[in-house]
């Protein structure tokens, strides 16, 4: 049990620096001062299990169940952060978000009051009791219940802001949210962890002191992840980012259907019309080759609107922007390779002269589209020219 006060005391320690850092890093945006935020509750709130278990309650005992409310703010900071990320705007009545905090302090007001004796013996009633009291374990299980919804809410936010920009831009890697969505998947295990970890104190009798320093450790972990991987992450301006989904009255077309949740407003003329220009687009210039190709872009080059070419590569092609552009890419790349004289070349080299940013995006599309690795495509070409 020393390994894990240790362990998490380093973790808040290291914790406070990051949001040092955070806090004067640059550019200093609203991301940035959530995100230091966020980073300085999951910090500060490790010290409250280690205080508990070193006995330093009974030295400071005014102390006892202060940084406990914070647990209660490491849901909306999360999702607040992920909305930023996501809309690079704060949500409406965020504040709000505070509130259940703000009401668990007061309900504690009564505690804080009271004598340093008397707040000893309801820490070690409640928190460092072996025989946990039921209300307490609901308590607990409640606050696991409420972050997790919060994780699960910010899980729809990265998800929805995934198709956006896959159905706006052809190179994602640096706008992607995948490894904040690790970080949200692994925050949702740690809450089932604290959830099975509170129910076992409970009928192995052991002390949620224990419980949470267990839980210390993982928070500590996310901690470390949350400010490495996405510290940095590339804000998309929303103007960036054309809403597809939603068209102006006036937009409307007499021919226009309406399936399921998509509505269509080209008419089969405007289909075909528009549909010749991208060809050609595609075809003749070979537009998909820019690297940084958006929707908001290309519709300039055919001159058509944002939800209008959104529009004809969903009806014609069944599939985003993102994988639309990189599938010509592909196919440009196939055809470079069937060509001997691009032997003396190297894959990435091929790569980026069509259009892909890194070797990661180029390796997944490649494998994707065709089934294979790039290598195991060029030895297979090798191998037949060789027969």
């Amino acid at each position: 049990m020393q390994i894990l006060i240790l362990l998490n005391f380093a973790a808040a320690l290291q914790g406070i620096f990051l949001t040092w850092l955070i806090a004067h890093g640059k550019p200093r945006d609203t991301r940035s001062l959530v995100l230091g935020l966020l980073t300085f509750v999951l910090s500060v709130s490790l010290l409250g299990g280690i205080y508990g278990m070193t006995g330093y309650y009974k030295i400071f005992p005014h102390f006892i169940n202060v940084l406990d409310p914070l647990f209660l703010l490491y849901g909306p900071l999360l999702y607040i952060y992920i909305f930023v990320l996501t809309k690079n705007r704060l949500p409406k009545f965020y504040l709000l978000h505070a509130l259940p905090f703000v009401v668990y302090i007061i309900s504690f007001i009564p505690l804080y009051l009271k004598s340093g004796e008397e707040k000893i013996q309801f820490a070690e009633y409640i928190f460092l009791n072996s025989r946990v009291p039921m209300e307490a374990l609901l308590m607990q299980m409640g606050r696991v219940v409420y972050i997790s919804v919060y994780v699960i809410i910010s899980l729809v936010l990265v998800k929805t802001h995934q198709k956006r920009i896959k159905d706006n831009f052809s190179d994602i890697e640096k706008i992607s949210l995948s490894q904040a969505k690790r970080i949200l998947y692994f925050f949702l295990g740690v809450m089932i962890i604290a959830m099975v970890s509170f129910a076992l104190g409970y009928k192995l009798s052991y002390s949620f002191s224990v419980s949470n320093n267990i839980i210390g450790f993982f928070v500590g972990i996310i901690i470390y992840a949350l400010a490495y991987s996405t510290w940095k992450t590339q804000n998309i301006q929303p103007s960036e980012i054309a809403d597809t989904t939603s068209v102006s009255h006036e937009n409307y077309s007499s021919d226009a259907k309406i399936k399921g949740r998509s509505v269509f407003v080209l008419s089969d003329e405007q289909l075909d019309n528009f549909r010749i220009r991208l060809e050609n687009a595609i075809g003749e210039e070979k537009v998909f080759i820019e690297n940084e190709l958006s929707l908001a872009e290309l519709s300039k080059k055919i001159n058509v609107q944002p939800y209008q070419l959104s529009e004809l590569i969903s009806r014609l092609y069944g599939e985003s922007f993102f994988d639309f552009i990189n599938r010509y890419r592909i196919e440009e790349i196939k055809s470079r390779l069937d060509d001997p004289a691009s032997d003396s070349y190297s894959l990435l080299g091929i790569a980026m002269d069509c259009g892909f940013n890194s070797k990661s995006s180029f390796n997944t599309a490649f494998k994707k589209f065709t089934g294979q690795t790039p290598s195991e495509y060029r030895k297979q070409k090798l191998v037949g020219a060789t027969r």
